[in-house]
This record gives C-alpha cells, sequence and structure tokens, in this order.
C-alpha cells in the first residue's frame, strides 16, 4: 500500500539495548573487567589460594585482552560496519593466540625429560642421562641447597659446573646458588632484614645432534656443598630463525590491521602494543627464574616493554610513511 501525498518515510530507530550494550563494552566493560581478574589472579596467588601457574597465566590472558581493547576500541562502535567487526574479532582471536603461546610454555614446560635427579660433586649419581633424542634443544634446570649461616647471616655462595657430553659434543654449563641480604620496609618507618635466596637456575642448551645428553660431571665449590637437583625439558619453541620469522609477520599483520580505516583514530596503538609485548616476552624467557611468578613478568614488563615499545613506535612511523591508508 503506497503511503499517503506528502508524508515522510519513518526512519529506522536504532535498538536501545544494542546502543547501550556496545557503548559500555566500548567505555568501560572490557577495561574494568580486566583489571579486575588481573589483580584479582594477583591477590589469590599471594595468599596461597590458588596455584602460580594458573593465576599469573590467567592475568596475562587478561592483560593481553586489554591490549587489544586499546587497539581495537573503534570496532565496538555502534555504527561499527559489522565485516570490519568481524574481521576484528577474527584478527584478535589470532593475535592472543601468538601472543600467549611463549608466556604459556614459559610457565607450563610439559611433562619433563627427566625430573628432579640429586648429583653430587663425589660422582653421586653419575654419569645421569637425558632422553633428548629427536629435540633441537633442552631447558636444563638446576636447583642447589644452601647451607644455613649459623650466625644468621647470609649463606656461604655454591658454585657450580655440569659437563653434558653426547655423541662428538661436549658443553659445560657454570653458574653460582648465593644468598643476599636486603633491608626491607615494614610500614612507615619501620625496616627489617630479608633473606634473597638465588638457589635454582635455568639454562637452555642447544641439542644439535638431536641426541641423547649425559650429564658427566659435577664440581661444587665447597666440594662439601648438598647435592643438586636436576631436571630437564624439551624447549618448547622454535628455533631463532623460524621465531624471528615468526615475530616479523606477526609484526607486519598487525601494522597492515592498524592501517585499515576502521582503527584509525587508535593511530597504531596494537603496532605498538604488540612490539611491547615481544619485547616482555624476550626478558619472560631469557630470565633464569625456575619457577616465573608475577615478580618475573613485572620485570619482563618493565626492562623488555618499553625496548618493544620504542621499536613499535620506529615501525608504525615508517609504516605511516611507506603505507597509504586503504578508504572504506
Amino acid at each position: 500500500m503506497r503511503p499517503p501525498a506528502g508524508s515522510k518515510p519513518r526512519a529506522a530507530i536504532p535498538n536501545l539495548t544494542a546502543l547501550l550494550v556496545f557503548d559500555a563494552l566500548r567505555t568501560w566493560v572490557i577495561p574494568v573487567v580486566a583489571g579486575a581478574v588481573i589483580v584479582a589472579a594477583a591477590a589469590l596467588s599471594a595468599t596461597g589460594l590458588v596455584p602460580v601457574e594458573g593465576a599469573l597465566a590467567t592475568a596475562i590472558v587478561a592483560a593481553l585482552v586489554l591490549l587489544a581493547y586499546v587497539g581495537e576500541r573503534p570496532l565496538l562502535a555502534a555504527d561499527a560496519p559489522r565485516r570490519d567487526q568481524l574481521i576484528g574479532l577474527g584478527f584478535t582471536v589470532v593475535w592472543l593466540a601468538f601472543c600467549y603461546i611463549p608466556f604459556y610454555t614459559r610457565i607450563f614446560p610439559g611433562a619433563p625429560l627427566l625430573d628432579a635427579v640429586d648429583v653430587q660433586a663425589n660422582g653421586s649419581g653419575l654419569p645421569l642421562r637425558i632422553p633428548a633424542a629427536g629435540h633441537r634443544a633442552i631447558d636444563l634446570v638446576l636447583e642447589g641447597k644452601l647451607s644455613p649461616n649459623p650466625t644468621g647471616g647470609a649463606a656461604a655462595p655454591v658454585h657450580y659446573r655440569v659437563t653434558l657430553e653426547s655423541a662428538g659434543a661436549r658443553q659445560v654449563v657454570e653458574g653460582q646458588f648465593d644468598d643476599t641480604l636486603k633491608t626491607q620496609r615494614l610500614g612507615r618507618r619501620g625496616t627489617t632484614v630479608v633473606h634473597q635466596s638465588h638457589s635454582s637456575e635455568l639454562r637452555v642448551l642447544a641439542n644439535p645432534g638431536r641426541e641423547d645428553l649425559s650429564i658427566t660431571q659435577l664440581s661444587l665449590e665447597p666440594p662439601t656443598a648438598p647435592a643438586v637437583t636436576v631436571s630437564a625439558f624439551a624447549h618448547p619453541l622454535p628455533g631463532p630463525v623460524i621465531l624471528g620469522i615468526a615475530v616479523a609477520a606477526l609484526l607486519a599483520g598487525v601494522i597492515a590491521f592498524d592501517r585499515l580505516a576502521a582503527v584509525a583514530a587508535t593511530d597504531g596503538a596494537l603496532t605498538l602494543a604488540t612490539a611491547a609485548v615481544v619485547g616482555a616476552a624476550v626478558i619472560f624467557w631469557t630470565s633464569n627464574a625456575v619457577h616465573p611468578d608475577f615478580r618475573t613478568l613485572i620485570g619482563s614488563a618493565i626492562f623488555g616493554g618499553p625496548v618493544g615499545f620504542a621499536a613499535g613506535a620506529l615501525l608504525w612511523w615508517a609504516a605511516k610513511k611507506l603505507i597509504a591508508r586503504p578508504g572504506r
């Protein structure tokens, strides 16, 4: 039926509920929930109510979701094209997976090749075979024991030297377990002295022949030091060349995404965030902490994040000069 002469067609009335949902997601829901999850995970871990590994992994996922929100916030607008929103959703899933895997594999190393075997400087427990056949590298975990100081001071350090052999190859790993005393503040005026023990280390060792390895010698100084506990895991990450290609591909994809007109308002925020995450992941992996915790994560963010952010800023500046932004 034709409308009466002179009448104007009624404009479509937007769904008020949908507008409110999109506005809440765009403005406060995602950052508030992500922040609450991070704080709750840290608190539950500190109180021992949940394992450190699970809490740390949860906090990392929440932090990555927060960074993705900052980089893709324009896509949460109610009037954003559905096609752009679907592209953003798919890209976010891939981005989260790429950025999370390095942290996950460091927190959860998988089944051990060698599980907590004690070896001593007098040769007890040696030679010790590590079933590393087929693996290009292993994560060797060494855990020592420091004898307490009778006077209450710092424990005497223990220097170790481990010799590993395979067919035609020999590697030597050296390090030191030690204890330091530091003054820690209590309240506004009080202080106390605390022990900070460094009694475990993780070393990534290449296994170019992809053969079994054997620990043939352990030297400790002083020789009367307690036994060293050895564990080993298959190194979960690929080699440096493949890692470099993967990082380059990830950054290239993020830069291409950031050049889309739909996220122009963020001015490369996801590129900067991705580079910062890569920098933090490098420090997270290269630290010799055997059991990463929130302190390890914070240190990685402090030392690796700014370096990655600066590199991302340089990449984004070059991208704006070299890559034209496509129209809608």
